[in-house]
């Protein structure tokens, strides 16, 4: 049988989004990070957040990941899930919800490894320190005595691009990976 996807990485089918010496431009907010990846690790899946007990049918406070938060010059790109019975919102940064539409914010709980076994639907990108937030809610009738937050995938080391790559970007004339790492970064150009 033929390799369905042959282009696709083992780690849960979740590709780096550049390799080294590839162009990105970071967009944080409505800044452009001109970078070149100079290199990138996978980063395993690890515990990256207990947001602590939650009451019956109640709201945790924003509580921030900073073991998402990366180096001067690096940008991360994870997939997360929840391994305990809550659900949970998604903020990048804290004031930008994500999964936000006109009358609603979308919530992940843990069944979401079921219906996304890869996390596609859950893939974010950070940039340097600036760490998602993550707000729990326990909709069940009994307390929670912990609320756990599972995240893996690349973290990439990045340089300053020169003004003539970045000239070469924006005429066409030289490939870039737009990578947006916050909720609303705005139309790359």
């Amino acid at each position: 049988m033929p390799d369905l996807f042959p282009h696709k990485s083992g780690l849960g089918l979740m590709e780096p989004v550049a390799l080294i010496n590839h162009n990105v431009c970071v967009l944080y907010g409505s800044v452009k990070n001109w970078r070149k990846v100079i290199y990138f690790e996978p980063i395993p899946f690890f515990q990256c957040l207990d947001i602590g007990a939650i009451a019956a049918q109640t709201t945790s406070v924003r509580v921030q990941a900073v073991n998402l938060q990366l180096q001067d010059n690096e940008f991360g790109q994870f997939r997360w899930f929840p391994i305990d019975n809550c659900q949970i919102r998604f903020w990048l940064p804290q004031v930008d919800g994500r999964y936000v539409l006109r009358n609603m914010q979308g919530v992940l709980e843990p069944t979401i490894t079921s219906r996304d076994p890869c996390l596609h639907m859950t893939e974010f990108f950070v940039w340097e320190d600036y760490s998602p937030w993550f707000e729990a809610m326990n909709v069940m009738d009994y307390a929670l005595a912990q609320c756990r937050i599972i995240a893996g995938g690349y973290r990439y080391v990045t340089s300053e691009l020169s003004q003539a790559t970045v000239t070469k970007i924006q005429n066409g004339q030289e490939a870039c990976t737009y990578v947006v790492a916050s909720g609303s970064a705005g139309i790359p150009r």
